[in-house]
Protein backbone atom coordinates (compact mmCIF):
# COMPACT_ATOMS: atom_id res chain seq x y z
CA UNK A 1 0.00 0.00 0.00
CA UNK A 2 1.33 3.41 -0.94
CA UNK A 3 0.45 6.97 -1.93
CA UNK A 4 2.75 9.43 -3.71
CA UNK A 5 2.42 12.80 -5.38
CA UNK A 6 5.28 14.75 -6.99
CA UNK A 7 5.27 18.49 -7.57
CA UNK A 8 7.27 20.89 -9.75
CA UNK A 9 6.87 24.40 -8.30
CA UNK A 10 7.27 27.39 -10.62
CA UNK A 11 10.34 29.64 -10.25
CA UNK A 12 8.11 32.25 -8.58
CA UNK A 13 7.54 29.86 -5.66
CA UNK A 14 11.21 30.08 -4.64
CA UNK A 15 10.28 33.22 -2.73
CA UNK A 16 8.29 31.08 -0.30
CA UNK A 17 11.57 29.73 1.10
CA UNK A 18 10.55 26.08 0.92
CA UNK A 19 9.27 24.19 -2.10
CA UNK A 20 7.53 20.85 -1.63
CA UNK A 21 8.74 18.44 -4.34
CA UNK A 22 6.86 15.33 -3.31
CA UNK A 23 4.89 13.74 -0.51
CA UNK A 24 3.51 10.31 0.26
CA UNK A 25 3.23 7.31 2.54
CA UNK A 26 4.00 3.63 2.27
CA UNK A 27 4.04 0.40 4.23
CA UNK A 28 7.11 -1.71 3.49
CA UNK A 29 8.78 -4.85 4.73
CA UNK A 30 12.40 -5.83 4.27
CA UNK A 31 13.68 -4.45 0.98
CA UNK A 32 16.81 -4.66 -1.14
CA UNK A 33 18.01 -1.07 -0.99
CA UNK A 34 21.65 -0.24 -1.67
CA UNK A 35 21.28 3.41 -0.76
CA UNK A 36 21.14 6.62 -2.78
CA UNK A 37 22.06 10.30 -2.94
CA UNK A 38 19.32 12.90 -3.51
CA UNK A 39 19.64 16.46 -4.79
CA UNK A 40 17.07 17.73 -2.27
CA UNK A 41 16.06 17.34 1.37
CA UNK A 42 13.80 14.56 2.56
CA UNK A 43 11.99 13.98 5.84
CA UNK A 44 10.72 10.48 6.61
CA UNK A 45 8.56 9.72 9.64
CA UNK A 46 8.31 6.11 10.81
CA UNK A 47 4.87 5.84 12.41
CA UNK A 48 4.82 2.07 13.04
CA UNK A 49 7.52 -0.58 13.26
CA UNK A 50 11.26 -0.13 13.24
CA UNK A 51 14.58 -0.80 11.50
CA UNK A 52 17.75 1.20 10.91
CA UNK A 53 19.00 4.27 9.03
CA UNK A 54 22.56 4.96 7.83
CA UNK A 55 24.03 8.08 6.24
CA UNK A 56 27.20 10.00 5.45
CA UNK A 57 30.69 9.08 4.36
CA UNK A 58 32.50 5.90 5.33
CA UNK A 59 32.49 4.76 8.06
CA UNK A 60 28.76 5.56 7.95
CA UNK A 61 26.66 6.28 10.99
CA UNK A 62 23.98 3.61 11.46
CA UNK A 63 21.19 4.24 13.94
CA UNK A 64 18.40 1.87 15.00
CA UNK A 65 14.87 3.24 14.60
CA UNK A 66 11.69 2.54 16.51
CA UNK A 67 8.46 4.44 15.87
CA UNK A 68 7.74 7.23 16.37
CA UNK A 69 10.93 8.47 14.77
CA UNK A 70 12.02 10.86 12.04
CA UNK A 71 15.08 10.71 9.83
CA UNK A 72 16.23 13.46 7.50
CA UNK A 73 18.20 13.07 4.28
CA UNK A 74 20.33 15.90 2.96
CA UNK A 75 21.20 16.90 -0.61
CA UNK A 76 24.41 15.28 -1.79
CA UNK A 77 24.65 12.94 1.22
CA UNK A 78 24.46 9.16 0.83
CA UNK A 79 21.77 7.41 2.87
CA UNK A 80 20.27 3.95 3.24
CA UNK A 81 17.62 2.36 5.44
CA UNK A 82 16.14 -1.03 6.20
CA UNK A 83 12.93 -1.96 8.02
CA UNK A 84 12.85 -4.93 10.39
CA UNK A 85 11.41 -8.20 9.00
CA UNK A 86 7.97 -7.18 10.25
CA UNK A 87 8.25 -3.92 8.25
CA UNK A 88 7.39 -0.32 9.02
CA UNK A 89 4.91 2.34 7.96
CA UNK A 90 6.36 5.69 6.91
CA UNK A 91 5.27 9.12 5.74
CA UNK A 92 7.65 11.18 3.66
CA UNK A 93 8.14 14.57 2.07
CA UNK A 94 10.80 15.90 -0.31
CA UNK A 95 11.60 19.61 -0.27
CA UNK A 96 14.20 22.24 -1.10
CA UNK A 97 14.81 25.96 -0.75
CA UNK A 98 16.70 28.66 1.09
CA UNK A 99 14.63 28.14 4.25
CA UNK A 100 15.76 24.50 4.43
CA UNK A 101 19.38 25.67 4.46
CA UNK A 102 18.49 28.20 7.14
CA UNK A 103 16.97 25.39 9.23
CA UNK A 104 20.38 23.72 9.03
CA UNK A 105 22.08 26.85 10.33
CA UNK A 106 19.57 27.13 13.18
CA UNK A 107 19.80 23.45 14.12
CA UNK A 108 16.37 22.15 13.15
CA UNK A 109 18.06 19.94 10.56
CA UNK A 110 21.37 18.46 11.71
CA UNK A 111 23.61 16.47 9.41
CA UNK A 112 25.41 14.91 12.36
CA UNK A 113 22.14 13.99 14.07
CA UNK A 114 19.81 13.07 11.23
CA UNK A 115 17.62 10.81 13.38
CA UNK A 116 15.13 12.12 15.94
CA UNK A 117 13.34 9.75 18.29
CA UNK A 118 10.23 11.80 18.93
CA UNK A 119 9.33 12.72 22.48
CA UNK A 120 5.66 12.39 23.32
CA UNK A 121 2.81 11.91 20.88
CA UNK A 122 3.52 12.15 17.12
CA UNK A 123 -0.08 13.20 16.43
CA UNK A 124 0.88 16.77 15.53
CA UNK A 125 3.24 15.71 12.76
CA UNK A 126 0.79 13.09 11.50
CA UNK A 127 -1.97 15.71 11.21
CA UNK A 128 0.32 17.96 9.18
CA UNK A 129 1.21 15.06 6.91
CA UNK A 130 -2.50 14.38 6.41
CA UNK A 131 -2.97 18.00 5.33
CA UNK A 132 0.03 17.70 3.02
CA UNK A 133 -1.49 14.65 1.34
CA UNK A 134 -4.80 16.48 0.88
CA UNK A 135 -3.13 19.66 -0.44
CA UNK A 136 -0.96 17.76 -2.92
CA UNK A 137 -3.92 15.73 -4.17
CA UNK A 138 -6.61 18.39 -4.13
CA UNK A 139 -6.20 20.05 -7.50
CA UNK A 140 -6.09 23.42 -5.73
CA UNK A 141 -4.70 26.31 -7.83
CA UNK A 142 -2.66 27.24 -4.76
CA UNK A 143 -1.23 23.75 -4.27
CA UNK A 144 2.42 24.84 -4.19
CA UNK A 145 1.74 27.64 -1.72
CA UNK A 146 -0.24 25.36 0.59
CA UNK A 147 2.31 22.56 0.53
CA UNK A 148 5.16 25.02 1.14
CA UNK A 149 3.38 26.38 4.21
CA UNK A 150 2.77 22.86 5.53
CA UNK A 151 6.44 21.88 5.14
CA UNK A 152 7.32 24.94 7.24
CA UNK A 153 4.89 23.69 9.88
CA UNK A 154 6.28 20.18 9.69
CA UNK A 155 9.81 21.41 10.44
CA UNK A 156 8.53 23.49 13.35
CA UNK A 157 6.75 20.44 14.72
CA UNK A 158 9.94 18.40 14.33
CA UNK A 159 11.83 20.96 16.36
CA UNK A 160 9.16 20.86 19.08
CA UNK A 161 9.32 17.05 19.12
CA UNK A 162 13.05 16.88 19.72
CA UNK A 163 12.62 16.95 23.48
CA UNK A 164 14.58 20.14 24.21
CA UNK A 165 12.94 21.02 27.52
CA UNK A 166 16.40 20.85 29.10
CA UNK A 167 17.27 24.01 27.15
CA UNK A 168 14.45 26.07 28.64
CA UNK A 169 16.47 27.32 31.65
CA UNK A 170 19.05 28.94 29.35
CA UNK A 171 16.44 30.74 27.27
CA UNK A 172 14.41 31.76 30.32
CA UNK A 173 17.51 33.15 32.05
CA UNK A 174 18.36 35.43 29.14
CA UNK A 175 14.74 36.41 28.52
CA UNK A 176 14.56 37.58 32.13
CA UNK A 177 18.11 38.89 32.72
CA UNK A 178 19.23 40.18 29.31
CA UNK A 179 18.95 43.81 30.45
CA UNK A 180 21.33 43.24 33.38
CA UNK A 181 24.60 45.11 32.86
CA UNK A 182 26.84 42.07 33.41
CA UNK A 183 29.32 40.18 31.25
CA UNK A 184 28.74 36.93 29.40
CA UNK A 185 31.12 35.36 31.89
CA UNK A 186 28.88 36.45 34.77
CA UNK A 187 25.82 35.03 33.02
CA UNK A 188 27.71 31.74 32.62
CA UNK A 189 28.66 31.78 36.31
CA UNK A 190 25.03 32.35 37.33
CA UNK A 191 24.05 29.33 35.24
CA UNK A 192 26.83 27.20 36.75
CA UNK A 193 28.95 26.70 33.64
CA UNK A 194 31.92 28.12 31.73
CA UNK A 195 31.61 30.42 28.73
CA UNK A 196 32.30 27.80 26.00
CA UNK A 197 29.59 25.54 27.45
CA UNK A 198 27.14 28.45 27.66
CA UNK A 199 27.85 29.37 24.04
CA UNK A 200 27.32 25.79 22.89
CA UNK A 201 24.04 25.40 24.80
CA UNK A 202 22.68 28.75 23.62
CA UNK A 203 23.47 27.90 20.02
CA UNK A 204 21.59 24.64 20.50
CA UNK A 205 18.65 26.39 22.18
CA UNK A 206 18.30 29.54 20.08
CA UNK A 207 20.51 29.21 16.99
CA UNK A 208 22.58 32.20 18.05
CA UNK A 209 25.26 33.25 20.53
CA UNK A 210 24.58 34.59 24.05
CA UNK A 211 25.85 38.03 22.98
CA UNK A 212 23.52 38.24 20.00
CA UNK A 213 20.56 36.85 21.94
CA UNK A 214 21.09 39.49 24.64
CA UNK A 215 21.15 42.22 21.98
CA UNK A 216 17.96 40.96 20.31
CA UNK A 217 16.17 40.64 23.65
CA UNK A 218 17.19 44.13 24.69
CA UNK A 219 15.88 45.52 21.42
CA UNK A 220 12.61 43.62 21.91
CA UNK A 221 12.20 45.21 25.35
CA UNK A 222 13.10 48.61 23.92
CA UNK A 223 10.44 48.25 21.20
CA UNK A 224 7.80 47.50 23.82
CA UNK A 225 8.80 50.47 25.95
CA UNK A 226 8.87 52.79 22.94
CA UNK A 227 5.33 51.83 21.99
CA UNK A 228 3.71 51.41 25.40
CA UNK A 229 5.27 54.17 27.51
CA UNK A 230 6.23 57.81 27.12
CA UNK A 231 9.79 57.22 28.36
CA UNK A 232 12.56 59.09 26.57
CA UNK A 233 15.02 57.22 24.37
CA UNK A 234 17.77 57.93 26.90
CA UNK A 235 15.65 56.48 29.71
CA UNK A 236 14.82 53.39 27.64
CA UNK A 237 18.48 52.99 26.77
CA UNK A 238 19.38 52.80 30.48
CA UNK A 239 16.41 50.52 31.13
CA UNK A 240 17.67 47.91 28.64
CA UNK A 241 21.29 48.00 29.79
CA UNK A 242 23.05 50.79 27.85
CA UNK A 243 24.32 53.85 29.65
CA UNK A 244 25.22 55.56 26.37
CA UNK A 245 22.00 56.53 24.55
CA UNK A 246 23.85 57.35 21.32
CA UNK A 247 25.41 53.88 21.26
CA UNK A 248 22.02 52.30 21.93
CA UNK A 249 20.47 54.33 19.10
CA UNK A 250 23.14 53.12 16.67
CA UNK A 251 22.59 49.49 17.71
CA UNK A 252 18.82 49.82 17.45
CA UNK A 253 18.98 51.53 14.05
CA UNK A 254 21.38 48.94 12.64
CA UNK A 255 19.20 46.01 13.77
CA UNK A 256 15.71 47.44 13.20
CA UNK A 257 16.39 49.66 10.20
CA UNK A 258 14.84 52.67 11.97
CA UNK A 259 16.03 54.96 14.73
CA UNK A 260 14.12 54.54 18.03
CA UNK A 261 12.18 57.81 17.70
CA UNK A 262 11.21 56.96 14.10
CA UNK A 263 10.14 53.44 15.12
CA UNK A 264 7.89 54.98 17.79
CA UNK A 265 6.36 57.45 15.33
CA UNK A 266 5.70 54.84 12.59
CA UNK A 267 4.26 52.12 14.82
CA UNK A 268 2.32 54.32 17.22
CA UNK A 269 1.34 57.34 15.13
CA UNK A 270 -1.63 58.31 17.31
CA UNK A 271 0.34 58.21 20.54
CA UNK A 272 -1.55 57.18 23.65
CA UNK A 273 0.82 54.61 25.23
CA UNK A 274 -0.42 52.34 27.95
CA UNK A 275 -0.03 53.74 31.40
CA UNK A 276 3.46 53.35 32.77
CA UNK A 277 2.07 51.52 35.78
CA UNK A 278 0.41 48.84 33.66
CA UNK A 279 3.56 48.32 31.61
CA UNK A 280 5.80 48.07 34.64
CA UNK A 281 3.64 45.30 36.00
CA UNK A 282 4.15 43.16 32.90
CA UNK A 283 6.86 40.49 32.83
CA UNK A 284 9.89 41.28 30.75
Amino acid sequence: MAFARYLTPAPEHSGLGLQCLGVGWQQIKRIQFDGRVLDCYGLMMVVRGGGWFAWGDLPRKRVPLRAPAVFVVFPGVYHAYQPDPTGWSERWVLFNGAAARTHEVLGTLERDAAVTLLQGSPDGMERIFDKLFAAADSGSPHRDVLTSSLVHRLLAELLAGKGTKDLAPFVRHFDERATDSVSIGEHARRLGMDEPTLRREMLRATGTTPKDYILRTRINVAKRLLLTTDRTVADISRRVGYSDAAYFTRLFTRRVGQAPHHFRKVHNPVGGPLSRKSVEQEPR
